[in-house]
């Protein structure tokens, strides 16, 4: 796997002495597949600039967080590495990454990366890695579907009454998965923010932190609250009473590539999903033209629960980062990769061609940038965005909320589901650490 070390290589100079030729070190870089255009075009420039040879490791995106985790606490990871920001965190806590504070501030283009997006990026003020892209949620519809179940487009639901009543019209009319709402452990952080957290930031008034996973300003997680009780009676409606979707796309052995597919094959009638789907329809690294996505999908905010007082419309964002390995055998060569994956020309040219949403103001205000249609709205959606409880203990709690949800899915109550999610919590991080909200 990673090759740690020097290689060094002798060469004669003339004919009456011989010497060393300096140490050269291979450098390793992890990264899924969907990143590959981004990366790759990067580590061509850098083997250009510097003649280092680049250990490229691409993976494909099932099952990569985990492995990521598991690489850095053995002690086996790539030098530079693609991380989920919600993971950045817990992985600097446990000192697996380094901190780019000194090295960033001699990067001339440093400065134009958005304050809050370094944030998610971030462990006690110190910055561990770089954005690659952030993103905003919604519901994205298949239009065909919509007007075959008399549907009218463009679809702006105001609550989950209406969201609801919508895949009930969509199963009437035979559309094989009404509702795909991304429930189970295997969907992973799906599950949880595409699912959960999106409708748990709307499901009681935006009163303090009663809309989250954790009371913020101590540190506690909420382990029973109105808000968490409407989110699950949601899925409970979709998975159990209702039956408005079938579970088995999120237990699929892709279940990107099983969802992608049912869209494209007109099996779907609303996805929560993300602005990522913009250039992900059919494949990750060929997007689709716009004429074809415009043809086949519309999408639109998601809305509040509908109760008295709750937000109209809810968002949360995310987004993957590029971090160094504390154990990278040359640390300034891997920072050196970094700042060539992000030099403005690649890290512009990928953001423009794959539709993604900008994290450097010198990218995002650029003309070419404002022209996109799907951007400039989209973009728009993140004026009122939050991002996830990214302090360590996160990837457990959200690990209890995907199985909580896979047990809504196989038909377990509400009360029960709660139940075992608060205990769980308690179990973990101790009833000091666990509250309630009434």
């Amino acid at each position: 796997m990673l090759k740690r070390g020097f290689l060094t290589t002798v060469a004669a100079v003339s004919l009456m002495a011989a010497a060393a030729l300096p140490a050269k070190a291979e450098i390793s870089i992890m990264y899924m597949e969907s990143f590959g255009s981004l990366i790759e075009s990067g580590i061509a420039k850098f083997e250009a600039e510097t003649g280092e040879k680049v250990n490229a490791i691409k993976l494909p995106g099932q099952g990569y967080d985990q492995r990521i985790a598991l690489d850095l606490s053995a002690g086996t990871a790539a030098d530079v590495n693609l991380i989920d920001s919600f993971m950045v965190s817990e992985l600097a806590s446990a000192g697996y990454l380094l901190p780019l504070d000194e090295q960033l501030a001699g990067w001339d283009q440093y400065q134009y990366y958005l304050p809050g997006l370094l944030e998610v990026a971030s462990y006690q003020d110190q910055v561990y890695a770089l954005p690659t892209d952030t993103d905003v949620r919604m519901l994205w519809y298949d239009l065909s579907n919509f007007e075959k179940a008399g549907i009218p487009t463009p679809w702006e639901p105001k609550n989950w009454a209406d969201i609801l009543d919508a895949a009930q019209k969509l199963k009437d009319a035979g559309v094989q998965y009404p509702f795909q709402l991304p429930a189970g452990t295997k969907q992973a952080e799906a599950a949880t923010m595409q699912g959960v957290y999106m409708a748990l930031l709307g499901a009681d008034v935006p009163e303090g932190d009663r809309n989250r996973l954790l009371k913020r300003d101590t540190n506690q997680w909420i382990g029973d609250s109105p808000a968490l009780r409407r989110t699950f009676e949601l899925y409970h409606q979709v998975y159990s009473e209702k039956e408005l979707n079938p579970a088995d796309l999120n237990y699929a052995t892709d279940i990107g590539a099983a969802v992608r597919a049912a869209l494209a094959n007109d099996q779907l009638g609303i996805l929560a999903s993300g602005s990522w789907e913009d250039a992900c329809l059919w494949d990750c690294n060929n997007p689709p033209s716009r004429e074809e996505r415009d043809a086949q999908v519309g999408w639109t905010p998601w809305p509040g629960s509908g109760e008295p007082g709750t937000k109209a419309t809810t968002n949360i964002s995310g987004g993957w980062t590029i971090g160094v390995n504390t154990n990278a055998s040359d640390k300034d060569l891997a920072f050196k990769l970094v700042t060539t994956i992000f030099d403005e020309a690649n890290f512009k040219a990928w953001t423009l061609a794959n539709h993604r949403m900008a994290v450097r103001t010198d990218i995002s205000e650029s003309p070419e940038y404002t022209a996109d249609p799907f951007l400039a709205k989209a973009t728009a959606l993140a004026a009122d965005t939050t991002g996830r409880d990214t302090i360590p203990g996160y990837q457990t709690v959200s690990a209890l909320i995907q199985q909580a949800t896979s047990d809504l899915v196989d038909g377990v109550s509400v009360d029960e589901v709660v139940q075992t999610y608060h205990d769980a919590l308690v179990d973990e991080f101790g009833e000091e650490k666990v509250i309630t909200y009434e």
